[in-house]
């Protein structure tokens, strides 16, 4: 009896938290689906030019090239990389790329999973990458897939510019 009552009790609480659920997916779907509502969609133009430049950074990020990935920043963007300090200004950006560059090398293949107008001047982009790392130390190759938030800003001038960057890996950690 007190078996049953305790998995009456667990049944009573799981129907319990099952409009939450709900509403929990019905949020990242609603999330997930922006994209798709009349008005908010990404031109064909703005998804053009935020192609191009992810593009561009994953051939900076590809060959090494600090002044490549530096310039599609803001001159106050802003990069959030694990397990490092935050990156404020271009100088600092700059400075954490030739860090970067001069440990690994990077083989990456962007994919973008969505492009979020925010504003006139303002865009959010959800993308992963997949590739390898090669430890310049001693010539390790190790695979790499990473999630990445980009928020970006279309300047004065015309070109869309990273204003806020973060990453994170999506492999499981060696135990």
């Amino acid at each position: 009896m007190q078996r049953l009552t305790s998995t009456l009790a667990l049944l009573s609480a799981l129907v319990a938290m099952a409009p939450a659920a709900t509403a929990a997916t019905a949020a990242t779907d609603a999330v997930t689906a922006t994209a798709a509502i009349p008005g908010t969609v990404a031109s064909q133009e703005l998804r053009s030019q935020i192609e191009n430049l992810i593009k561009s950074y994953e051939r900076a990020l590809n060959t090494s090239d600090i002044a490549g990935a530096a310039s599609l920043y803001a001159d106050d963007g802003v990069l959030l990389a694990p397990d490092g300090p935050t990156a404020l200004g271009i100088d600092a950006v700059r400075e954490n790329y030739a860090g970067t560059f001069k440990a690994i090398g990077l083989n990456l293949n962007f994919k973008i999973a969505e492009i979020v107008p925010l504003a006139k001047d303002w865009a959010m982009v959800r993308s992963t990458s997949n590739g390898s790392v090669k430890v310049l130390s001693n010539g390790a190759i190790v695979p790499a897939a990473f999630q990445e938030l980009f928020v970006l800003r279309k300047t004065s001038s015309g070109p869309w510019k990273i204003a806020r960057y973060s990453f994170s890996s999506t492999l499981q950690a060696s135990k």
